[in-house]
């Protein structure tokens, strides 16, 4: 159900000057990339922090969307209050909400009078970008024979600095009530420190994509350019299906392994009709 290595097996049981009416997979790269912001605030500045136990811990979820682009990110964050990091370790392990956002030992030992919030922030890569490609190269092997470019374009670099401001924001005004009460961690390797600044650019960014979609995007009568139809079937092959998130024409900003469940059992329902009637 992932993206690239589907897309791999395409291009080299298929080439495209036999089958031109798959010429176009790999033309398309979609993917989302990543903010990560770690900040805290003392626990006094609640009003219900005398309620507070010994270890709390939250989670929750902001849609958002570019007015200029009208493309998708979204927040994920998540809270943890540690009065004594070391004995809750195992619980902060077990009921974390983010284990990718995890906070680091030193974060939380050296914040047991605060709330630690961590932000992953994700957005929508352009579709539209010629330079994201995925194709093949002159390597032997045909498990990895092939090349991804990705660069970010004017449009994705007006998202992400959209999502960034709107993240400081939501830390800043509708957390902390200002920014008087609020510290980020600025990383040093594998250390850091808090600070009262906010991180810059190269420390939040990370240098990497998730959930690559879009490799073999599906569309119908009005999209002449995708190379699978809404069959799920490679254009010109009648014996050949696919699903997962090479299908998605973009990427938008949802977290997509529902969707490809979805789309998997559809297939399986299209493919068998009567074995799956109630």
């Amino acid at each position: 159900m992932g993206t690239l290595p589907p897309t791999t097996l395409m291009l080299n049981s298929f080439p495209k000057p036999k089958f031109p009416l798959l010429a176009n997979i790999g033309e398309r790269f979609t993917a989302h990339f990543i903010t990560g912001i770690s900040a805290r605030v003392p626990r006094d500045i609640f009003t219900n922090s005398k309620d507070f136990g010994n270890l709390e811990m939250a989670a929750f979820y902001i849609a958002g969307v570019s007015k200029k682009s009208n493309h998708q990110f979204h927040i994920q964050m998540a809270a943890i209050g540690d009065n004594d990091p070391i004995n809750n370790s195992y619980d902060t392990f077990q009921f974390y909400p983010d284990i990718a956002a995890l906070p680091t030992p030193q974060q939380l030992t050296t914040s047991t009078n605060h709330v630690i919030i961590m932000a992953a922030t994700l957005g929508q890569m352009d579709h539209r970008n010629k330079e994201n490609w995925f194709r093949l190269n002159d390597r032997n092997d045909v498990t990895t024979n092939v090349t991804l470019q990705f660069v970010a374009n004017d449009t994705d670099n007006e998202l992400w600095n959209t999502m960034d401001d709107a993240t400081f924001q939501v830390i800043e005004q509708e957390i902390a009530g200002g920014t008087k009460n609020v510290e980020y961690w600025h990383p040093m390797g594998n250390t850091g420190s808090w600070k009262t600044t906010r991180p810059n650019r190269e420390m939040i960014r990370v240098p990497a994509t998730v959930h690559e979609a879009s490799t073999m995007w599906m569309g119908g009568e009005q999209d002449s350019e995708a190379p699978v139809g809404l069959d799920y079937r490679p254009n010109g092959l009648e014996n050949v299906y696919i699903t997962g998130a090479s299908l998605y024409p973009t990427g938008a900003s949802w977290n997509p392994t529902g969707v490809m469940a979805a789309m998997a059992m559809h297939l399986g329902d299209l493919l068998e009709p009567k074995r799956h009637k109630v």
